[in-house]
C-alpha cells in the first residue's frame, strides 16, 4: 500500500470517526459546537471586513468634502436671499446668504414618488388617510424604505380602486391647482452644488473705483453664509462660482444690497398665521393645500399689512421676517412679502431632508437663533416683536426679552384661530382675560395702560373695569343730643308697656269647627302638590355641550373628575402667560416691555405709536 493510500484510509477513518462522534453527540453538545465556531471564526472575519469598510468609507468622505463637485451640472444657479449692510464703528458690515443648486431631475424615481405624494395630500382624501401618507417620508429619502413605498404603493392602488366608480374628475386637481403645486415644489426636487468655490464682489456706489472681493465656499447643502467688512458703503453684491475653465458657460449674477441703519427702530414678524393665512392648528391637509396649491392673495391678512406699512410710512422702521418655513418656498414667499407687505430680509428653516417634517412641524429653538442672530448685528437698535398663538412665539419672545432686556420694547401676540380655548366661541373671552392678567399683574404697577379696549376678569365671561374709582364716603350721621336727668325719666315715664292680647275663651262647638277647617286645608294641599309633580316632572340633566355649564379651571379639577368641562387650552394659556409675567418681572428696568393679545391690529398700533412717540 502507497502513503497515497495510506493517507486516504487514515482520512477515511478520521471520518468515519467524526460521523460516529456527530451522531453520539446530543443537541445541546451540537448547539455549544455552532456558537464556540461561530464565535471563534465568523464573528472576527465579519468585524474586520466591517472596520475596513468604515475606515474607506470615512476616507472618502473626507476627500470628497474636501475636494470641490467636479461634474457641475450646466444648469446649476443662484438662489440669493435678501441681505442688509449695516454700519459697525468706521466700516460697514454686509451679510450675505445664497444657495448654489440645479433643478434637478422631476423625471426621477424619487422626485415622482415625492410628488405623487404631494398630489395625494392636496387631494379631499379624509384625515385619516393623510396620517398614513404622511407617516411614509423617510429624514433622508424623502419616501423612506422598501416597507413604507409597498405601503404607499398598496395604499394608492386601493384608493384608485375604491374610487373607480365615481366621477374620475372629483379626484383629480384644477389645472392652476396643479401648476402651483408644481412651481412650489421645485425648491425640494432642486440637487445643490456643495463645496464648490465662489468668488464674493463687495461693490460700492457709482463713481467709487474701490471695491473688495474674497472667495468662500459653499457647506456640504450649497448653502453660503457670510460677513464681509469694508471702508465703504455696499450698493451692490456679484457672486460668481468658480467653474473650471473648460466650463460651457460663466455663472455670475449681482443683487442690490440693503443699507439698515443701526438705530431706530425694527419689528421682528413672524410669518404663518401672523402676516400670512397658513393654518398651523388646523388639520395637516388644509395646510399643506395653504401652502403648495392656494394662490396667494388669499394668504393676506389686510388689517396687519396696514399696520405694518403705517409704521413703514411714518417712522421709517425696518422690518425682519422670520419663520419656521423652509428655505425652497422662499420665491413664494417673497413673492408674497414684496407685494403686501414692507421689504426686509427673510430668514427661513434649512431644509431636513423631509418635505413633510419640513412643512409640519415646527421649532422655536430654530426661530430664536435667528432672532439672536439680528439682535447681534443691531445691537443698538429697539424691536417690536409680532408673532401668533398658533406656535411657541410668546415663550421664544419672552425667551429674547430676557436676553436682550434693554432691546425689547414690545410684544403682541395675534390669536389664530383653534388656538386659544377648546371652546371656539370663547377664545376672545380668554383673550380678553389674557389681556387682563398681564395689565393687573404686569403693567399696571408700573403705570402703563394697555391699549386693549375691554378685559374680563379672572374667570371667563367676569367683565371687570380697570379704572379704579374712589368709592364715595358715608354721610356722617348728626350727634346724639344731650338731655338732663329730669328729660330722660319723663322719656321713660312716657313709653308705657303695650298691653298682651288675652286668648280668647272658645265653647267645645267652635273648637270643632276650626279643626275640622284645619283638616281640609292639609288634604288640598297634598293634592295641589301631586298634580304639580305629574304636570312638572324632575327635568333632565343639563347637556354637557350648554354653554351655560360651570367651566371648571385645572386647580378645581381634583383627579381629573371634571375633563369633559375643562378647557384644557385656555388654562394652558394661562399657565404659560402667568410664568412669563414672572419672568418679565425679574428685569430690572424703569419701564415694563408692553405686552398684548389681539384679534385685530387696532389695538397694537395705538400701543405702538404710542411707544415710538414717546421716544
Amino acid at each position: 500500500m502507497n502513503q497515497y493510500d495510506r493517507g486516504n484510509k487514515s482520512s477515511y477513518i478520521n471520518h468515519d470517526k467524526d460521523i460516529v462522534n456527530e451522531t453520539t453527540l446530543g443537541k445541546r453538545q451540537r448547539f455549544f459546537n455552532l456558537v464556540k465556531n461561530t464565535k471563534d471564526v465568523y464573528i472576527p472575519s465579519i468585524t474586520s471586513t466591517i472596520s475596513q469598510k468604515t475606515v474607506d468609507g470615512f476616507k472618502r468622505g473626507i476627500n470628497d468634502r474636501n475636494e470641490p463637485q467636479l461634474n457641475l451640472p450646466t444648469d446649476v444657479d443662484i438662489l440669493f436671499y435678501p441681505t442688509y449692510s449695516t454700519k459697525v464703528g468706521e466700516q460697514f458690515e454686509t451679510t450675505i446668504r445664497f444657495s448654489a443648486s440645479s433643478p434637478g431631475n422631476p423625471a426621477s424615481r424619487k422626485n415622482r414618488l415625492l410628488f405623487s405624494l404631494c398630489k395625494q395630500l392636496v387631494k379631499p382624501f379624509p384625515l385619516e388617510e393623510l396620517d398614513d401618507a404622511s407617516s411614509d417620508a423617510m429624514p433622508d429619502d424623502a419616501i423612506g424604505s422598501s416597507e413604507s413605498r409597498s405601503n404607499l404603493s398598496s395604499r394608492s392602488t386601493s384608493t384608485s380602486l375604491n374610487s373607480s366608480g365615481q366621477n374620475s374628475t372629483s379626484n383629480s386637481l384644477p389645472l392652476h391647482e396643479l401648476d402651483n403645486l408644481k412651481e412650489r415644489t421645485l425648491g425640494f426636487f432642486a440637487r445643490s452644488v456643495p463645496n464648490f468655490p465662489v468668488i464674493l464682489d463687495i461693490l460700492p456706489e457709482e463713481g467709487i473705483s474701490n471695491s473688495q472681493t474674497i472667495t468662500k465656499t459653499t457647506d456640504e447643502r450649497g448653502y453660503l453664509y457670510a460677513k464681509v467688512r469694508t471702508d465703504f458703503q455696499p450698493s451692490s453684491i456679484r457672486i460668481t462660482l468658480d467653474t473650471p475653465i473648460d466650463f460651457p458657460k460663466i455663472i455670475s449674477r449681482e443683487y442690490p444690497c440693503n443699507y439698515v441703519k443701526p438705530e431706530g427702530y425694527g419689528i421682528i414678524s413672524d410669518i404663518d398665521d401672523t402676516i400670512k393665512h397658513t393654518g398651523v392648528t388646523g388639520d395637516k391637509r388644509s395646510m399643506f393645500r395653504n401652502v403648495f396649491v392656494n394662490n396667494i392673495d388669499t394668504w393676506l391678512i389686510s388689517e396687519v399689512s396696514q399696520w405694518y406699512k403705517t409704521l413703514e410710512e411714518h417712522f421709517e422702521i425696518d422690518f425682519f421676517y422670520i419663520s419656521n418655513s423652509p428655505m425652497q418656498i422662499y420665491p413664494v414667499l417673497q413673492q408674497y412679502i414684496t407685494r403686501n407687505f414692507p421689504k426686509g430680509p427673510l430668514f427661513l428653516k434649512r431644509y431636513s431632508g423631509n418635505l413633510l417634517s419640513s412643512i409640519m412641524t415646527s421649532s422655536a429653538n430654530r426661530k430664536i437663533l435667528a432672532i439672536k442672530q439680528v439682535f447681534n448685528d443691531f445691537p443698538h437698535k429697539r424691536f417690536i416683536l409680532v408673532g401668533d398663538s398658533g406656535e411657541q412665539d410668546f415663550e421664544a419672545y419672552i425667551n429674547t426679552a430676557m436676553q436682550h432686556p434693554d432691546q425689547v420694547v414690545g410684544i403682541y401676540i395675534r390669536c389664530c384661530k383653534n388656538s386659544m380655548s377648546d371652546m371656539g366661541l370663547r377664545e376672545i373671552e380668554v383673550m380678553r382675560e389674557l389681556n387682563g392678567m398681564v395689565q393687573d399683574e404686569y403693567l399696571s404697577p408700573i403705570g402703563i395702560k394697555n391699549q386693549e379696549d375691554t378685559f374680563s376678569g379672572r374667570n371667563f365671561g367676569q367683565k371687570m373695569n380697570l379704572k379704579q374709582t374712589v368709592p364715595t364716603p358715608p354721610p356722617v350721621p348728626p350727634k346724639k343730643p344731650k338731655l338732663t336727668a329730669e328729660q330722660e325719666r319723663t322719656i321713660r315715664d312716657s313709653r308705657a308697656p303695650p298691653i298682651p292680647t288675652r286668648k280668647p275663651v272658645l265653647s267645645a262647638k267652635q273648637e270643632e269647627a276650626i279643626k275640622e277647617s284645619h283638616l281640609s286645608s292639609n288634604a288640598s294641599t297634598e293634592n295641589r302638590t301631586s298634580d304639580s309633580i305629574k304636570a312638572h316632572p324632575m327635568q333632565e340633566p343639563q347637556d354637557e355641550t350648554d354653554p351655560m355649564v360651570y367651566y371648571t379651571p385645572s386647580t378645581q379639577n381634583d383627579y381629573g373628575a371634571y375633563s369633559t368641562f375643562f378647557d384644557k387650552k385656555a388654562d394652558n394659556w394661562r399657565n404659560r402667560v402667568l410664568n412669563g409675567i414672572r419672568e418679565l418681572k425679574h428685569l430690572k428696568k424703569n419701564r415694563s416691555i408692553r405686552l398684548m393679545f389681539f384679534t385685530k391690529p387696532d389695538a397694537p398700533l395705538k400701543d405702538c405709536l404710542e411707544e415710538i412717540q414717546q421716544k
